[in-house]
């Protein structure tokens, strides 16, 4: 009976401890896997060159933040004949200029900083500002951070429901309408906040643990 006991107490500590590992092990894990989710990415995105000039032919990705999260962008162009511009629009700005068919050049972005960065390689050392990128005039590809304003290169946040605007013309000839880029849009997720709460978890575990262990050796060596 008393072996039994023994051997019951022991795997609980294996499994109380395995617990408390498992938790400090899948918190960095977690957090660098859930550290940004991307809401969409496609390559050769399609739109035309009626966007110019109609906000409901224009590409349009709806977007909500919430407080001190970060909205990422990134977008490039290189294909030939094609340019597009880029904004970020609040949803009630939006909603107004689609149902007006507005044209997108006449509607005023949001400010977010940007950087110039090549494929497979993380963003320029120096950032900028602004409220539109046009491309390939400005560059080809853009690494764009949001987050509902900015003062100078600073982001600040201001949660709320935004969409991201890419509107652009062809160059060649008159029969040819298409016009293509690339776009990545990302989000802050979940990761540093799991990585935080299961690392508490684990250490507050193995704490308890340890406390419960030593409670019990003291009863049973100095407390008879």
């Amino acid at each position: 009976m008393v072996k039994m006991s023994r051997l019951l107490k022991k795997k609980t500590a294996y499994i109380i401890i395995g617990l408390s590992i498992a938790c400090l092990i899948l918190g960095p894990v977690l957090g660098l896997l859930l550290d940004k989710v991307t809401i969409y990415d496609k390559k050769t995105e399609h739109i035309y060159e009626d966007s110019n000039s109609g906000l409901t032919k224009a590409f349009a990705q709806p977007v909500t933040l919430s407080k001190d999260q970060k909205l990422i962008v990134e977008i490039s162009e290189f294909y030939p004949n094609t340019s597009i511009t880029i904004k970020i629009i609040a949803k009630s700005i939006y909603d107004q200029a689609y149902s007006l068919n507005s044209t997108p050049g006449g509607i005023s972005g949001l400010w977010f900083v940007y950087s110039e960065f090549g494929w497979g390689t993380t963003p320029a050392g120096s950032t900028d500002d602004a409220t539109s990128l046009s491309l390939p005039g400005s560059g080809i590809y853009f690494y764009i951070e949001f987050m509902g304003d900015r003062v100078g290169d600073s982001l600040i946040s201001w949660p709320g429901d935004y969409f991201v605007i890419v509107y652009g013309t062809n160059s060649g000839p008159s029969s040819v309408r298409d016009v293509y880029f690339d776009i990545k849009i990302k989000v802050d997720g979940p990761g540093e906040t799991l990585n935080n709460l299961l690392l508490v978890v684990g250490a507050l575990i193995l704490v308890a643990y340890a406390m419960l262990a030593l409670v019990s050796i003291l009863k049973a060596n100095y407390l008879r």
